[in-house]
């Protein structure tokens, strides 16, 4: 199986000079808890949940930050035609929760360890009903 047979490509993303509370408010109205950062198309980082909370602590940073000067910038990325057993490797060494799938520079979805979860049950499910 390939990460492309898999992966989400209807993504919510932030440009990078949106402030943390338009991302915070993004990921409430969506239901999400991770935001790819992107400028003119192009990827420049993650931000998530948890990296805005610990943030927040900080007395230097308010709602209105810009997202990229909390955001990961250092990704791990996989792309369309991947084997998905090499994604899911990626995403239990780093102990990361999703990877950005390019096809060259452009983002063109996401792998989470939700969309691995939801195909293990399916094949469970599957497996149970024969």
């Amino acid at each position: 199986m390939k990460v492309k047979d898999l992966m989400t490509t209807e993504l919510i993303t932030v440009d990078s000079r949106k402030s943390i509370d338009y991302a915070l408010r993004l990921m409430r109205e969506y239901n999400i808890r991770r935001l790819p950062v992107v400028e003119g198309g192009r990827l420049l980082g993650m931000i998530v949940q948890h990296d805005i909370e610990i943030a927040l602590r900080r007395q230097e940073v308010i709602l209105e930050t810009p997202v990229d000067w909390i955001m990961t910038k250092k990704l791990w990325t996989t792309t369309p035609e991947a084997d998905l057993t090499e994604a899911i490797d990626e995403l239990i060494t780093h102990k990361i929760s999703a990877l950005p799938v390019l096809e060259g520079s452009s983002l063109v979805g996401l792998i989470s360890e939700i969309d691995v979860l939801r195909m293990v049950k399916q094949k469970l499910l599957t497996d149970d009903a024969v």
